[in-house]
Formats: structure tokens, sequence, C-alpha cells
């Protein structure tokens, strides 16, 4: 390449808290010296640190636009993409979440970008529309077969949700599965920070983090967390969004208000982490959560429903991906895994691990092992090569 670095936009609407931002912050300071790297956003929100070289393009887009204004919007927004790709010699685009893939499509199909697209899936799109109304369902399925349909390759985050693509979706593009990373050496610096959270000692404390977004169902967390709270723990919930009024008023009605703890959101979630016992996820549907890959680098037991695609990969790789925990909880290599959405098997699954010192010991000693396996330096080579190889 003659010293000249490839120029490479990468798209997502905000750098706000959530998985796939932390990702797209990752490889913005993990591929800088390769790529002239700029970064395009739906909304300028950035939460994350992110290297000053990096060229920003901000749509200036409010991210609670009605839907059919977004849709409006698209056609105009991927022609200002393509004539920012055109300026700058861009001649590769890598699109996170749905709308930056939309945009990235109208770009080729309808203004004539002549470069490469890379679209990355974050999420297991069949779960997550099941519950959605049979219009939306049916428009959300046209969009991404047109958007895909355009792509030069596709990026997934597990190999459910590759095959999900491939079979329910009838995607042709080639799709290619790169887990999320995670920078385990900014983990283990920083999981030491004080917390300014008192940790009551002979109190057991469960830990979450996440968005509060409904697909995170902690309103699932908070029911099962009731039905052990006469036992001498607490639950620290880290992270914030909009369902966080509602969260603390369920908090509130449960009678728990001394047993729940809410922290906010904060930009080092792992200093909770590691004060912490053990790490709950309650999910309907992941792509591949980060956060549990992140609590094991805490050296954390862990546990999680066992939803579409993510959790059983990372915590059960050697059974059946397809199976699923059903009516009560599972024991995996390096965690538990739980029946979506059932509050029983929650429950008893964290009444176990607070009451099993030998089966936190097993899954603690396998954590940071297991962990190591998606360190970024690891994975980034694998992004380098999507990125590159085209």
């Amino acid at each position: 390449m003659n010293g000249i670095k490839p120029r490479l936009l990468i798209f997502i609407n905000t750098l706000q808290s959530g998985g796939a931002e932390r990702v797209v912050s990752l490889l913005l300071e993990h591929l800088k010296n390769d790529f002239e790297i700029h970064l395009a956003l739906y909304t300028r929100i950035i939460d994350y640190k992110i290297p000053p070289e990096i060229r920003i393009l901000d749509l200036k887009q409010p991210l609670d636009q009605p839907r059919l204004f977004r849709l409006f919007t698209i056609p105009f927004l991927a022609r200002k993409v393509y004539k920012y790709c055109k300026k700058n010699e861009i001649r590769i685009t890598v699109s996170f979440l749905k709308r930056p893939c939309y945009i990235s499509a109208l770009m080729k199909s309808w203004w004539g970008f002549k470069g490469k697209i890379i679209m990355c899936e974050r999420t297991h799109l069949t779960t997550l529309l099941q519950n959605q109304s049979a219009v939306y369902r049916a428009f959300s399925r046209f969009m991404v077969k047109y958007s895909y349909k355009r792509a030069n390759l596709v990026l997934t985050n597990s190999y459910a949700m590759q095959t999900d693509l491939v079979e329910h979706f009838n995607i042709k593009t080639p799709v290619t599965v790169i887990y999320n990373p995670i920078d385990l050496k900014y983990i283990q610096i920083h999981k030491t920070e004080p917390s300014g959270l008192v940790f009551d000692k002979g109190v057991f404390h469960f830990v979450n983090v996440g968005g509060f977004r409904r697909e995170k169902n902690h309103h699932l967390l908070l029911q099962a967390f009731y039905i052990i709270k006469h036992l001498p723990c607490k639950l620290v919930i880290v992270g914030g969004g909009v369902m966080e009024e509602g969260l603390r008023q369920k908090v509130s009605d449960l009678g728990m208000g001394e047993k729940v703890i809410f922290t906010g959101f904060v930009n080092n979630p792992f200093k909770y982490v590691n004060q912490s016992d053990c790490f709950v996820l309650s999910s309907e549907v992941e792509g591949f959560p980060n956060v549990l890959i992140e609590a094991l680098a805490c050296g954390k037991p862990v546990i999680s429903t066992d939803c579409s695609s993510g959790p059983r990969e990372l915590l059960a790789p050697s059974t059946d991906l397809h199976h699923r925990a059903i009516n009560n909880y599972e024991i995996g290599e390096y965690g538990i895994l739980t029946p979506v959405n059932d509050i029983t098997a929650l429950a008893a699954a964290m009444k176990r691990i607070y009451e099993d010192r030998e089966l936190r010991d097993q899954f603690a000693s396998r954590a940071t092992e297991r962990a190591r396996q998606f360190d970024v330096e690891e994975i980034k080579q694998y992004f380098h090569v999507a990125f590159s190889g085209l």
C-alpha cells in the first residue's frame, strides 16, 4: 500500500452506552494505525473515549424522530454520506445497526457509491421481531434483505445470528462471524478503581450492567430477585435509559428500596462488577453480549438467560448451540443458563450461586481464561482482514 493507509468510514447511530458502541470505540483505537478512520454518527452523542485523529461526520439527526420521518430522510442522508465519501476518497464503509445499514444500502443503489460496503448485524433478528406488529415485521424483513443484498460482506458476532440470517432471511451475501472484542488490559487496570459505593461485608452482591431497554428485561431480574430478597444479598444495577423511572418505581412497589442500588450510566462499570459476587444478565434477546465477557474478565461467575444467540456460545460452547434451556437452569462450562422469561428458574439459579461456594469458585477459576479468547489483541486481526481483504 506504499505507506498510504486505506481510508475507512465506520457508521453507527451514536457512541452512547451500548455493546455495539463499545465495539466501535475499541476498533477506532486499535485499528487507527492501519487505517485512516472516519466516523459517521446519526447523532453526535459520544460517551466513549475516541482517538483525537478520528474525523467525524455528524448527520445531526434527532434520535426521537417518528418512524415515518426517519424513513423519509434516509435517501437524503445517504446522499450526504455518499458526498462525504467521494470528497474524502473513502472506498470502504462499515455500518453498525439498522439505520446506518439502510442508509449505506441507498448510498450504493441510489447514489452510485462504487466502494465496498460491510454491514454488521448485532442482534438475533427473528427473536427481536417476533413481538412486533405484523406491519413492522414485514417492513423490517424487507429492509434487511434489501440492505444486505447490497453489501459486499455481512459480519455477525455469533454463529446463531449467522444461521438466522442465512436460513430465515435468505441472505446470499457472504456472512462471516467475528466475535465482539474486549480490551482485557483496560478492564484489568480499571476494575480496581474505587466505585464510591459501599459493599457491605457479609452481603452477597449480584450485579447487572446494561441499557434500560425492553429487550434487556430488567423487570424479570427484579421479579427474580424479589423471590430471594430474604437472603443477605443486594442487587446493583449499572446503566441508564428511558425505562429508568419505571424500574425505580418497580423496585419501590416491591418494597426493595434498601436492597436494589441504581448507579446510573458510567464509563467504567468494571469497578462495580469487580466488587460484586455474581453477574446476572436477564435479556430476552442479544447478539453477543459484551457484558458477559467483561464480567468473566473481572473473574466473576455469571448467570444469563439462554436467549437466541450469544450466551450459550460463550458459556456452554461445547453444547448444541441450537439447544435452549427449558423449565430449569443449566450449568455450563463457564456459567449458568436459564430459560428466557422464567422468573422461577432465574431466582433458583441466583439462589444456587449464592449457596454453592464450590460452584462459584469453579466458575471464577475459568473466567479470565475464557475472557482472554475475546481480547481485542486476538480479535482485531479478524476485523483487519475483513476490512482490508475486499
